[in-house]
């Protein structure tokens, strides 16, 4: 930390603080297009850390009863598993850091820039498998 504190004092123009948050910005914005959604941040949101919270997702825009049904067959757990065992990416669930049960937690911190859309490829394709699920067991009903 004295490193970084020294640093700090002859970095005037704070070029690697603007670099570094840089960085995290480029893999937030990786990330929300691999979502392949639009999102707005207040000026302060640092953007090293962020939440996904797939029921506030899911319940906008595919609705209520499909958010019962997950909530009724799955396990908010179920997310991260999902990631790691069909694509390989291990994230959080974001109820470890008292953010909803539905979501995940993704560090913009420790990754290559390249790596994040496909993070919200797979994130967007584990809502998907979801919303199939609920589409394949309501229609078994109605036959």
């Amino acid at each position: 930390m004295t490193l970084f504190s020294l640093f700090a004092l002859l970095d005037s123009d704070r070029a690697y603080q603007k670099e570094c948050m840089k960085i995290v910005h480029d893999r937030l914005n990786a990330t929300i297009k691999g979502l392949g959604i639009e999102v707005t941040f207040g000026e302060d949101f640092t953007a090293y850390y962020g939440i996904i919270n797939l029921e506030y997702w899911l319940r906008k825009h595919v609705g209520d009863e499909v958010v019962r049904f997950i909530k009724q067959n799955y396990h908010p757990l179920d997310i991260v598993y999902k990631l790691a065992a069909d694509h390989s990416i291990v994230l959080l669930n974001g109820s470890g850091f008292e953010a909803p049960d539905w979501s995940v937690r993704i560090s913009f911190a420790n990754l290559p820039t390249d790596a994040y859309e496909n993070i919200g490829r797979a994130v967007r394709a584990v809502a998907r498998s979801y919303v199939e699920a609920y589409r394949f067991a309501t229609s078994r009903r109605i036959a």
